[in-house]
């Protein structure tokens, strides 16, 4: 069976998302594994719920337990026919790097999209940037013989890992400067690569010949190619998709890829406006670094410099109190104001008595995180910016108080992204762009 594996830090749900809307036109089966599910052929199979009740892991870990869904290879009269059918798309979380495992022994194609500074301090092998690549190797190293490696080649880390590819394995490099790789000495033998140029077109280089693909601004997620961070998973998709179709973009899997959309319900780039002129952009962004962009990225659809970006931010629980504060420094003056809510706010969710994440004990506490958060920025901007509110609903609601025409409300959604869209929807009265 064909599988392509998908991990890193940033990018990893959009890049699977996005992958198996578009191999729909080339495959009759497309089994996508992420964050919130099992879906087989866009259908939903399980739930991420359903994943943690039945085996106590998200579907992220040790995704192949999925791969029974897809056709066995047996025709309607029972007998095997050649390979069996279609293209499994697997997430694959920071849990595969344990026992857990990836749930099969290799991939076709591996994708390492980053590597950011996030679940630092969550286990004790985790306490630094090369903890985690450590930890995400496998991408790498479980892919079979003559397979691709799909990397970012502007992460340190990633191209770091390099050497953990079989030597049959294709590399194939994408990013926006290469500065942590030798591109030239790649091309010089023969190897391909795939950039950005001047005019935002993507380019294909094949040893010392240059292919230009198609314009990112034409890719609607992009934001006019506006949003650095959709540029990278455009780059590691459309990387993906020549290395599936042997270095080649046919015209229907070309024409699939412009016209993708982000599904709402993912709770990635989610964008709404309401009549009075606000617009809200829901986002899943869960570390420093994404709180940031999505923030830059806000303040470019305002509708004048006056105008303000609010954020409704949270974060999860299972994060260290050094690294939450670093982070609410990091992006404190990224946002004109701020309304913090938690995850853990006694209503929606109540606290479980225990939690273990690896070999760190975690402890949830009714808005213990959102009290922390909050302080932090507090120190760095003063009280008069920063508004806490336990629950999602209310802080939302406060925003909509506060936002005015022409600002841009960003939403950082719950677990429960469909509810989190429902509440943006009531109290913006906002309708999805």
């Amino acid at each position: 069976m064909k599988k392509i594996c998908i991990t890193g830090t940033k990018g990893k749900t959009t890049v699977s998302a996005v992958l198996a809307q578009v191999l729909a036109v080339l495959e009759p089966e497309v089994l996508k594994v992420d964050t919130a599910g099992v879906y087989l052929n866009g259908e939903l199979k399980l739930s991420k719920s359903d994943s943690q009740r039945i085996w106590d892991v998200v579907p992220t870990v040790a995704p192949g337990r999925f791969l029974y869904l897809m056709n066995d290879g047996k025709d309607l009269d029972g007998k095997h026919h050649g390979e069996i059918p279609g293209v499994a798309v697997l997430e694959a979380s920071l849990g595969c790097g344990t026992l857990s495992g990836l749930g099969y022994y290799g991939h076709d194609i591996g994708i390492f999209t980053n590597v950011f500074e996030d679940h630092l301090g969550s286990r004790a092998d985790l306490q630094t940037r090369a903890d985690i690549g450590q930890s995400k190797r496998f991408v790498f190293s479980r892919i079979n013989q003559n397979g691709t490696a799909v990397f970012n080649a502007d992460d340190d880390i990633v191209t770091s890992l390099l050497h953990e590819c079989k030597d049959t394995v294709n590399l194939l490099p994408f990013g926006l400067n290469f500065q942590h790789f030798d591109l030239e000495k790649h091309l010089a033998a023969g190897g391909n690569a795939l950039t950005l140029d001047d005019q935002q077109n993507v380019v294909l280089h094949k040893g010392k010949e240059t292919q230009v693909l198609f314009d990112a601004k034409d890719v609607n997620w992009t934001f006019q190619a506006a949003y650095e961070p959709s540029l990278y998973n455009l780059l590691a998709i459309t990387a993906a998709l020549l290395a599936y179709c042997e270095m080649s973009l046919p015209e229907k899997v070309k024409k699939a890829l412009l016209e993708s959309k982000l599904d709402p319900s993912g709770g990635r780039l989610v964008l709404m406006k309401n009549t009075a002129g606000v617009t809200v952009l829901g986002d899943y962004a869960h570390e420093k670094q994404s709180l940031k962009t999505i923030a830059q990225l806000a303040h470019e659809l305002t509708a004048s410099p006056d105008n303000q970006v609010i954020g409704v931010l949270r974060l999860t629980w299972d994060r260290t109190e050094s690294l939450i504060r670093e982070t609410a420094h990091f992006i404190a003056d990224d946002y004109d104001q701020f309304v913090i809510y938690d995850k853990i706010d006694g209503h929606w969710r109540q606290p479980s008595s225990r939690f273990r994440t690896g070999q760190r004990e975690f402890t949830q506490e009714v808005g213990k995180i959102s009290k922390l958060f909050s302080d932090a920025l507090i120190e760095k901007r003063g009280e008069e910016v920063v508004t806490r509110i336990l629950r999602e609903d209310e802080a939302i609601a406060e925003a909509a108080k506060l936002a005015k025409p022409g600002d841009v409300v960003v939403h950082i959604v719950n677990d429960d992204i469909q509810r989190s869209l429902d509440f943006l929807t009531k109290s913006f009265q906002a309708e999805l762009v």
